[in-house]
């Protein structure tokens, strides 16, 4: 029978080894958790009545960059403003801006063992938020690879009179996130205040440098709910989004200032 001499691959007279599986480059999953959370601002800009803002929203500088460009393009999104120049009988503004509200920092990580607790003393409180940070979460598996996790954590309250706190959040927060993530929680205030707040890890504590799911009790904010006008105030109220800051921005408002009266004879 004739021969193959040629030596291509599976020739006959080869004998070489078998080739072994190729080295798996580890992958890393896309973030799919961002935090989402609005920062009420309320600035005071004059006491008595003003002409206004310079230019609308060109004259509204947040970090030192105008919110409006001269072209009318805008630099931030996701947020709301509204003002108001000053006089005797101005409307309050609506929205998230009817509230007084007063943030207490806690800033304590929350074990499985270890529940937080603070207490909430403003007796005309009418809601709470609890605002909640994850540092990270995500699972470094046995491949290399970096992929989601989650991690269920519950809020309690105990009101004035009451011998047991009651459940009034149970979260579980799925996903992946390789930087801080924040969440908040607003809880209707329904019993004899003061109360007290506790935050509870219902997940492990982790053991293991590959997984990441801390849980930490960063503050919670007492508001008190009314429709302040704020009468011969001039105001700015600002509803910033976190997405497009780190923390609260400086502001300044290039404006025409307070109106004072005219002698009847003068040239202006």
């Amino acid at each position: 029978a004739p021969t193959d001499d040629s030596g291509g691959i599976g020739g006959a007279g080869g004998g070489g080894k078998g080739g072994g599986s190729a080295r798996r480059t580890p992958t890393e999953a896309d973030d799919t958790l961002q935090s989402v959370q609005f920062a009420n601002v309320l600035d005071l800009i004059s006491e008595g009545e003003i002409e206004g803002l310079d230019d609308s929203y060109k004259s509204i500088f947040l970090d030192d960059t105008p919110v409006q460009n001269q072209d009318g393009t805008f630099n931030f999104i996701g947020g709301t403003i509204a003002t108001r120049v000053g006089t005797q009988d101005q409307l309050h503004i609506p929205g998230p801006f009817n509230s007084v509200e007063s943030e207490t920092a806690v800033n304590l990580p929350v074990e499985k063992d270890t529940p937080v607790t603070r207490s909430v003393t403003g007796l005309n409180t009418d809601r709470v938020r609890i605002t909640l940070t994850i540092p990270s979460l995500q699972i470094l598996d046995d491949d290399g690879n970096v992929i989601g996790h989650k991690v269920q954590i519950k809020i309690l309250i105990k009101y004035t009179g009451e011998t047991d706190f009651t459940e009034v959040v149970d979260d579980t927060i799925s996903g992946k996130s390789s930087n801080r993530y924040q969440r908040d929680y607003l809880i209707n205030v329904t019993g004899t205040m003061p109360a007290e707040v506790r935050m509870v890890r219902v997940s492990a504590d982790e053991t293991s440098q590959k997984r990441a799911s801390s849980t930490i009790f960063q503050s919670f904010t007492e508001i008190i709910d009314d429709k302040f006008r704020y009468p011969n105030s001039a105001l700015v109220g600002l509803r910033l989004d976190s997405r497009q800051f780190q923390s609260i921005p400086t502001r300044k408002y290039l404006i025409r200032g307070i109106k004072v009266k005219i002698p009847s004879n003068a040239t202006v």
